[in-house]
C-alpha cells in the first residue's frame, strides 16, 4: 500500500506507476510513504516511530544546497579523484576567488557557469570567461555567495 497523502505535483504520475505495478494507493496507513518535498520535524518524528518504507533521505535537503554540494564534491574529488574526476571543478566566492582567478588565467579558453547560491530554477545564471566579468557585488558581500 502507497501512502500518497504527502505527494503534490506529482500525484497524477505517482498514481499512473502505482496502477502500472499492481499496488494499492492508500491515504491512511500503508507501507511506502511518499513524501513530496524534504522531512519536516513532524515526518522525522512519524518516520522514527513508525516501520514503513518512505521516498526521502533525512537531511537530504541540506546537502541539496548548492554551496554545501559544491564543497562535498570539490573534497571528494580531492580525496578520490578517479572516482570522482567527472564532477566539474568548483569554486565558492568569497572564499576561493584567488584560486578562481588563478585557475582562469591558466585556462583562458574555458567558459565558467556562475550560479548564486539563493537562486533556484535557473534564476541569475550568467556566463564568464575572464574573472573581471564577475560583478563585485555579486560576492563581496559575505551575505552573497557566488558558485562557479
Amino acid at each position: 500500500m502507497v501512502n500518497t497523502s504527502y505527494c503534490k505535483s506529482e500525484l497524477e504520475l505517482l498514481q499512473h506507476v502505482i496502477f502500472k505495478n499492481g499496488f494499492k494507493e492508500t491515504a491512511v496507513g500503508g507501507n511506502l510513504y511518499w513524501f513530496a518535498l524534504a522531512l519536516n520535524y513532524k515526518d522525522y518524528k512519524r518516520v522514527g516511530k513508525n516501520k514503513f518504507w518512505y521516498n526521502r533521505y533525512p537531511m537530504l535537503e541540506y546537502m541539496a544546497r548548492k554551496k554545501v554540494f559544491c564543497a562535498v564534491t570539490n573534497r571528494m574529488r580531492k580525496t578520490f579523484d578517479k572516482k570522482f574526476g567527472f564532477a566539474p571543478i568548483s569554486f565558492l566566492l568569497p572564499e576561493e576567488a584567488t584560486n578562481l582567478e588563478i585557475y582562469m588565467e591558466q585556462h583562458p579558453k574555458f567558459t565558467f557557469i556562475c550560479k548564486p547560491n539563493s537562486g533556484k530554477g535557473g534564476e541569475g545564471i550568467f556566463l564568464i570567461d575572464k574573472f573581471k566579468q564577475i560583478p563585485k557585488n555579486l560576492w563581496s558581500d559575505h551575505h552573497s555567495d557566488l558558485l562557479i
